[in-house]
Order: structure tokens, then C-alpha cells, then sequence
């Protein structure tokens, strides 16, 4: 079991240049590329493995939120709330991600 969230971007992404900003942050979250039609025609999808689940794995999601957001013009959202990483909801995804063991 895992929690799991998609970033998408509207616009094609440049793989290696997010491969090179990520590798250094990524180290509990799984990440991977994904394709979808519609209107976000580019994604990564992100996972967590029930073990990982904790305070550190939550900071590297952040983080990895910040760069894929600031730097990629992705969103991040987080399946099991539904709820996009914002100031306004970043806590709101914590609760849950910390509340209870990942996929549960």
C-alpha cells in the first residue's frame, strides 16, 4: 500500500532536466513518468510506501512539490484528499498523510 499523488503540467516536460532537479531531493518518495489525454497531456506520478510514511517522507514531498511547481509549472495533487499543494492546503494534506499509515 501507498498514498499517491500526480503532478501535471500543461505543457510537455523536459524529462532530464527534471530528472536532474529532483535526484538530489528524491529518496522516500517514488516517482515515475505518466501520460493521460486531456487537457494535461504530461505527468509524474509520486508514491510513498506505507513504510516510508512519516515527518521525513512528508518535508521531501514538499519539497519536491516546491521544485515541480516552481520550476516545471506542474500541480501537485495529492488522490486520497483530491486537494492541489498550496499554502492553503498544504496542511490539510499533511493531516492526512500523517493521521494514518499510507493507503489505508
Amino acid at each position: 500500500m501507498a498514498r499517491t499523488l500526480i503532478a501535471e503540467s500543461k505543457s510537455p516536460v523536459d524529462w532530464t532536466r527534471l530528472h536532474e532537479a529532483v535526484k538530489p531531493i528524491r529518496g522516500r518518495v517514488e516517482i515515475f513518468p505518466v501520460s493521460f489525454e486531456g487537457p494535461m497531456p504530461q505527468g509524474l506520478g509520486l508514491s510513498i510506501p506505507q513504510r516510508n510514511c512519516n515527518d521525513l517522507a512528508w518535508e521531501e514531498l514538499l519539497q519536491l512539490a516546491d521544485v515541480l511547481g516552481k520550476r516545471f509549472g506542474m500541480t501537485v495533487t495529492d488522490l486520497a484528499t483530491g486537494a492541489a499543494f498550496g499554502p492553503d492546503t498544504a496542511e490539510e494534506i499533511k493531516k492526512a498523510f500523517l493521521a494514518e499509515p499510507c493507503g489505508e
